[in-house]
């Protein structure tokens, strides 16, 4: 245990010794000329929907009425990331130390 506390103090110290990098700051680049940014193509408007696209869905949506009803799964799922993978890692690691 005092390892552990000694390595966490050795840590604690060596990162507040170090200057803060986020104070530091860029030298200001002149450019020599700001050019212009070339225009976006022109987008085309979307085509209307044609009378037998319509049918079509129309026809489909009346064949799946069983959608209507749809509950997802039925299951609950526990995903483990990365993170809480890491966190038991080390709380493994300190109880198994301590």
């Amino acid at each position: 245990m005092n390892q552990i506390r000694g390595i966490v103090i050795a840590t604690l110290l060596a990162v507040w010794s170090f200057p803060a990098v986020s104070s530091a700051k860029t030298p200001p680049v002149s450019s020599p000329g700001i050019e212009r940014a070339a225009a976006p193509p022109e987008a085309r408007p979307p085509r209307p929907a044609t009378d037998s696209e319509a049918a079509s869905l129309a026809a489909r949506q009346s064949r799946s009425r069983a959608l209507e009803d749809f509950r997802g799964g039925s299951g609950v799922y526990l995903y483990v990331g990365s993170g809480v993978l890491l966190v038991l890692v080390i709380v493994l690691l300190i109880v198994l130390v301590a």
